[in-house]
């Protein structure tokens, strides 16, 4: 076995840890109350159908994850 091989399954033993680790994490995970944890609304049954760990409405999760960009490309406030 050369040195290409063994990197090569080392990226593999690598990558499926990581997705077990993923996995376990989805797994671990409670489902949603079915109420936004910020504006305290019940979310769209057909979002928690897609998503049945959603946190948040579509509204908030739009603007969590548009706070999220700006922290990542301004830093944090």
């Amino acid at each position: 076995m050369d040195e290409i091989d063994r990197a090569c399954e080392r990226m593999e033993n690598f990558t499926a840890a990581a997705l077990q680790s993923v996995l376990n994490r989805l797994m671990d995970t409670p489902p949603s109350s079915g109420v936004c944890k910020s504006c305290h609304d019940v979310i769209d049954p057909q979002r928690l159908r897609a998503n049945p760990k959603a946190r948040h409405c579509r509204d908030c999760a739009d603007e969590e994850e548009a706070r999220s960009r700006r922290k990542a490309l301004c830093g944090p406030r």
